[in-house]
């Protein structure tokens, strides 16, 4: 009879440990950026000035401010420009050149 609920209860826990894994969300594998977009996104996110912005109590407020939306158009332009594919091909060279020296 132990062996029983054993049994069960291992079972219980497998299955609600199945459904909870499928309740997560899958950024992460469906994202479709390399590692070096990414890298070189975060440069042109900070290099816009947007990471130095400071963080009010309402996210939503802070896009309504002038200095947010001028540093927004400047990452804007800055993806759209020679910056960031120079950046993702630095990125990318620094990735290469790591895996070679190993």
């Amino acid at each position: 009879m132990r062996t029983l609920s054993a049994i069960i209860a291992a079972s219980l826990l497998a299955a609600s440990g199945l459904v909870m894994a499928q309740d997560l969300p899958q950024t992460a594998a469906t994202s479709g950026k390399s590692r070096a977009e990414v890298l070189a996104d975060l440069e042109m996110f900070q290099r816009a000035g947007l990471g130095l912005l400071p963080s009010p109590v309402g996210y939503v407020e802070s896009e309504h401010t002038n200095e947010y939306r001028k540093a927004y158009s400047e990452y804007q332009r800055l993806l759209a420009s020679p910056a960031y594919t120079a950046a993702v091909a630095k990125y990318e060279s620094r990735s290469t050149s790591r895996l070679a020296s190993k």
